[in-house]
């Protein structure tokens, strides 16, 4: 039996997104893989996506070895590996900062992402400065200046993307 070639397009310690790309479209086929694939373990998100033709794992201290194994057992695909690219060190050093955003984001409903959190506790830092009248390191002015520059690198994000989408309709 001749099975479709995949790729990791993506991974993380808690995230795998594979690529099916000679199935790209085939709903039915994604179905079954997801189907299959849930019967291996627990995962907290499994989700194909037949437009794009690949399959997003989320999960705790994810192993792929033990997915690439097991959907060539299953014969779901064969998973072609490649050398990984060498990244920058700054990747490892941002993976670790995006698992904890996307953690409170969660915990929160939406309502919170890390740049929001660190603005309110630099913000409660200050006031509580302030209001205990101490003046100690860091002083109260500069968990102020932290907070507004992390608002103002928000809202400059925010506007961007914004104005992006606006320009693509």
């Amino acid at each position: 039996m001749d099975l479709p070639e995949a790729s990791i397009s993506h991974q993380s310690a808690d995230r795998l997104r594979i690529k099916v790309a000679s199935r790209k479209g085939d709903a039915g086929y994604f179905t079954n893989v997801v189907k299959s694939l849930s019967m291996l373990r627990k995962f907290k998100h499994l989700a194909a996506n037949p437009l794009t033709g690949s399959v997003l794992f989320i999960a705790e201290s994810l192993d792929s070895g033990e997915i690439v194994v097991y959907a060539r057992e299953h014969g779901l695909f064969h998973l072609t590996t490649a050398e990984p690219p060498n990244l920058p060190v700054m990747h490892s050093i941002v993976q670790p900062v995006a698992s904890i955003d996307r953690s409170l984001r969660t915990i929160t409903g939406g309502k919170i992402d890390l740049p929001s959190g660190i603005f309110f506790a630099l913000l409660c830092t200050g006031i509580y400065q302030l209001a205990r009248g101490r003046f100690i390191i860091p002083p109260w002015y500069t968990a102020f200046w932290y907070a507004f520059g992390l608002v103002s690198m928000y809202v400059i994000e925010k506007a961007a993307k914004g104005g992006a989408a606006r320009q693509a309709d």
